[in-house]
């Protein structure tokens, strides 16, 4: 556990002043399951992800800022200035995953303990940017004059892909420069390439496995499954568990596709020579070391492998897999290794793409956030990279500040999505002062 400076006086005098009217706003925020859904009429990402961002958009309002929304996809609280100044963006999202089950406190509903908050959100990242939202607060109740405009914005798609950025793009200026919310401390100046991959590998359905066999499980790219059941030809069910962990993460969790493999692999012909090839390639092996692909580099660290899903569509079973690679690989380097461990007739294709993203970690204002974490932690600032696929990647001149502090991994995404009390604090100083120096830099 590690230990950090404790905060100045005056900022928790100010904090624990506002403390009721941060928790029941932060509060009505989280009780909006803003999941993606079906689009609708002025909702594109779905009704939930829209109702929360007119909230946000209300509670700033309210606050006495300025708020603007585009094409009802992204909205902002903005400080100073004019529409047409170069600004300083400070940029996270409203969306969340599902809730999902095996919670012990409700998930849309916020819950505080003396040390804790609970809620789907928390977290990732309604917790963080409302942080910010409260620091941009600060700065008005302030009245300090600034060089230059602020802006607070509020996405509502990073969960499903960034969709919303282009919309705000389209209609405005990127910041000149400014952060996300939604990676970790301390700064992070690069982010790893992603790339998805669909193997496919056929199976004659009338010698291998009749018309009974059937996957099923709880499968999505974010998260390492871990619960799935396989029907046999014979009509016998198995139903495997495993322990679910963040697909950024998945030294953390126990998955179920192993598991679900080793129950599979005496099966006849191509399909039990399909759960054999992948229990020799990828059970157990995180890092892709037993696949020919354990990468490694001093700044951006291990090559991550998360298999999330196994399918079977009555011609060819399928395992979808994600992959978070070191800047110094090429996703075409990855690509070529992973065709060779495939026999003939089975096949590999991307599925999606993201690419690596690289910012100067010496630029003036990459430093000027590594001086304000390090004077209100007491930690070492040095910037860092991740395995994280933020907004940065979709906004120009943004990178990764927050929320989670070091040694915290593995809370986003699973049940009981928690923030610590104190971080929460911590982070709202934090921007504060990160948001009143970026203005004036």
């Amino acid at each position: 556990m590690i230990t950090m400076r404790p905060l100045a006086s005056e900022y928790e005098k100010r904090l624990d002043h506002d403390w009721p009217a941060i928790i029941h706003y932060l509060g009505e925020l989280i009780a909006i399951p803003s999941v993606r859904g079906t689009a609708a009429p002025h909702a594109p990402f779905g009704l939930g992800p829209r109702r929360v961002l007119e909230h946000a958009l209300a509670i700033s309002a309210s606050l006495g800022l300025t708020p603007h929304t585009v094409a009802d996809a992204v909205g902002w609280a903005s400080l100073g200035g004019d529409d047409d100044a170069e600004y300083v963006g400070v940029l996270s999202h409203l969306d969340v995953v599902a809730g999902g089950s095996g919670w012990h406190y409700p998930p849309f509903q916020l819950t505080e303990t003396p040390t804790r908050l609970f809620g789907r959100g928390i977290l990732d990242n309604k917790g963080p940017i409302f942080t910010a939202l409260w620091a941009l607060h600060w700065l008005q109740e302030d009245g300090v004059a600034l060089k230059r405009p602020l802006r607070v914005i509020f996405g509502t798609d990073e969960e499903s892909g960034s969709a919303d950025i282009p919309f705000y793009l389209a209609a405005q200026r990127p910041p000149i420069f400014g952060f996300t919310t939604d990676g970790m401390y301390p700064v992070v100046y690069g982010e790893r390439g992603i790339v998805r991959y669909r193997i496919t590998w056929p199976v004659s359905p009338n010698i291998d496995l009749g018309d009974r066999f059937a996957i099923a499980g709880d499968f999505s790219p974010a998260i390492i499954p871990d619960s799935a059941v396989i029907t046999f030809p014979d009509g016998r069910e198995e139903h495997s568990n495993g322990r679910k962990a963040p697909s950024n993460a998945p030294w953390l969790g126990d998955n179920v596709l192993d598991h679900l493999s080793a129950a599979a692999g005496d099966l006849p012909g191509a399909a039990g020579a399909f759960f054999q090839w992948y229990t020799a390639h990828f059970a157990g092996a995180v890092a892709g070391e037993h696949a020919d692909i354990h990468f490694s580099d001093d700044a951006s660290g291990t090559l991550q492998l998360s298999p999330y899903r196994m399918a079977w569509d009555g011609q060819a079973l399928t395992l979808d897999i994600s992959i978070r690679y070191p800047l110094s690989v090429t996703e075409q380097l990855v690509t070529d290794r992973l065709a060779g461990l495939l026999p003939a007739g089975a096949s590999i294709r991307v599925s999606d793409r993201i690419p690596p993203l690289i910012q100067d970690p010496h630029s003036p204002f990459v430093q000027t956030l590594t001086d304000i974490y390090t004077e209100n932690t007491g930690l070492d600032g040095t910037p860092v990279t991740s395995s994280g696929a933020t907004y940065a990647r979709s906004m120009p001149n943004i990178v990764a500040f927050g929320p989670s502090f070091p040694g915290q991994e593995g809370i986003a995404h699973k049940e009981d999505e928690w923030l610590n009390v104190a971080d929460f604090r911590r982070m709202l100083v934090i921007n504060y002062l990160a948001m009143r120096a970026l203005a004036d830099l």
